[in-house]
């Protein structure tokens, strides 16, 4: 084995692209080739290109000359990349011998500017629980301290009828906050086999009086409830926030201030408040059910079985058999400045959908070659 390194000159300015994109992202993969008639350097060559075809399709690049980037890193000390400006650098790491075939493997820096929706083959599953009332005090207008348990279960209905892209496969029955620690929402999403987690909370639940004027003595005190649903988004697999908004919004208040409401009733949800709200859900239902279709359908090794492996996306997910998928190691972290990197490390083994459960599936090698160092929490990815 003999190692080298070459680092590439990035020609390309790359601006406007998303915070996502800015990422620093290193995708680590390997290719193959067989030494046919002793010809070393042709072997070399395609493993090489292999690798970074590779790393390339899983990070959605669109380098338009796989071979261009290839005669690059084993030819010379430094080539230039003009094509897209997505790829920052690529390293050599090593070549392996065994008989009469080569592995090669490389490192790339890769600015995917269209990764995530390329990644978005199966839907999303998520996890959630009831939202609670910041201030609970504001619930008592009503006698409305349940409410938070109320929207959970009417948000999960709403998304269901309006979502495409994801769906919500488990409501937890208690309260969570929004700001959730992280290893709670590793807990879970882990407990669900859920890859995102959505949490809520109702931080503004005000009733508000408007008093006519003495001029305007014969009209009574009229009434509205303010309401604004902070909604945060986690990756089930890094406990990372990916997406938060505050959805506010106000609407009449149509009963006595005095009374004890149902929320479950058809009466309060064609109030005036009641459709207020209604249309929120709508509105938050579709925004994360868009953003959500634009994030990676990971799926999680759950357990191995000889050569079998058993992950948490099935049939609900729109697995099918036959399915190729990728196997891959994810890690992130946070270097001295605060800027978070993330490693995608590839296996060169490819798997292929042998059986399709509800919400898990069974998958095998797609090479007839055994799976070698494949553990549980390793994921997959359709690419």
């Amino acid at each position: 084995m003999h190692k080298r390194i070459i680092q590439t000159i990035m020609l390309v300015t790359i601006t406007g692209l998303p915070s996502l994109s800015l990422q620093a992202t290193w995708f680590e993969s390997s290719g193959q080739a067989v030494i046919m008639n002793g010809n070393k350097t042709a072997a070399r060559q395609e493993a090489t290109e292999e690798a970074i075809r590779q790393a390339l399709m899983f990070a959605g690049a669109s380098v338009t000359s796989v071979q261009t980037l290839a005669n690059g890193l084993l030819e010379n000390e430094s080539f230039e990349v003009r094509a897209s400006g997505e790829v920052n650098s690529i390293e050599l790491i090593d070549e392996i011998y065994q008989g009469d075939v080569l592995t090669v493997s490389i490192r790339a820096d890769v600015f995917a500017q269209k990764m995530q929706c390329r990644a978005a083959d199966y839907k999303k599953s998520i996890a959630t629980a009831w939202f609670p009332i910041a201030h609970r005090h504001q619930a008592a207008v009503g006698n409305l301290y349940d409410f938070g348990e109320i929207l959970t279960q009417r948000f999960q209905k709403t998304f269901t009828h309006i979502a495409k892209g994801s769906y919500i496969k488990d409501v937890q029955p208690f309260y969570v906050n929004a700001n959730h620690p992280v290893q709670g929402i590793l807990a879970l999403a882990q407990k669900t086999n859920a890859q995102y987690v959505v949490l809520g909370a109702i931080n503004e639940f005000t009733v508000n009086a408007t008093t006519p004027s003495r001029l305007a003595f014969w009209k009574d005190t009229t009434y509205s409830r303010d309401f604004s649903l902070d909604i945060v988004v986690y990756d089930g697999n890094t406990g990372t926030e990916v997406f938060t908004k505050q959805y506010p919004t106000q609407a009449t208040w149509d009963f006595d201030i005095h009374a004890n409401i149902d929320a479950n009733s058809n009466r309060f949800w064609q109030s005036r408040f009641g459709q207020a709200v209604n249309d929120l859900l709508d509105n938050v239902s579709q925004e994360l059910d868009n953003e959500l279709s634009c994030m990676a359908a990971y799926g999680r090794v759950l357990y191995v079985d000889n050569d079998k492996l058993n992950i948490n996306l099935g049939r609900q997910n729109g697995l099918q058999e036959g399915d190729k998928l990728t196997l891959f190691q994810k890690n992130q972290f946070y270097d001295p400045n605060g800027n978070l990197h993330q490693q995608f490390q590839l296996s060169s083994s490819r798997v292929k959908v042998s059986q399709v459960f509800a919400n898990t599936a069974v998958v095998v090698s797609a090479t007839d070659v055994p799976l070698m160092n494949i553990q549980a929490n390793d994921f997959v990815a359709r690419r």
